[in-house]
């Protein structure tokens, strides 16, 4: 199955809006220096937008790819007998996410991915697979006896 994410929020556009206002006021008043480096900012920003990443996920091995307007520009094979660990953990108020950790420097960061249930299917894979799957107590089960007091 394909499971796809897009990074930029509301808050990166917020940090776009005020870096091009900033960028154009700087010029506009022979503050060339810093106009550059704001626009530079700006421009980095929006082409944030256009970056997505996927993952695909197989029997027995897992395809990370980057990409940058339809184009791949990193692709990662990652076969289950090369996956350490899998981590399962909550990164905001809803948001799940999970860290696969390989023999490689750092792990691979899975968040915000669309549909929600690639993190089951993901859970599933470690499972099937032998692989060490830690996952914080929330996620497994939510709490359901939480009350007004609590």
């Amino acid at each position: 199955m394909q499971y796809i994410a897009k990074y930029p929020t509301a808050v990166h556009s917020f940090i776009l809006s005020l870096m091009l206002i900033q960028g154009t006021y700087q010029i506009l008043h022979a503050y060339y220096g810093r106009g550059i480096v704001q626009l530079s900012i700006g421009m980095i920003i929006l082409f944030s937008y256009f970056i997505r990443y996927q993952i695909k996920l197989d029997e027995t091995k897992v395809l990370y790819e980057i990409q940058f307007l339809g184009r791949t520009f990193y692709s990662r094979k990652i076969t289950a007998s090369d996956i350490r660990k899998i981590v399962f953990k909550r990164v905001g108020w809803s948001a799940r996410g999970a860290f696969i950790y390989t023999d490689k420097l750092f792990p691979i960061r899975l968040i915000n991915f669309k549909p929600d249930n690639m993190y089951d299917q993901l859970h599933l894979f470690g499972k099937k697979n032998g692989i060490s799957v830690i996952s914080q107590e929330d996620l497994v089960q939510p709490k359901a006896n939480i009350t007004k007091e609590s």
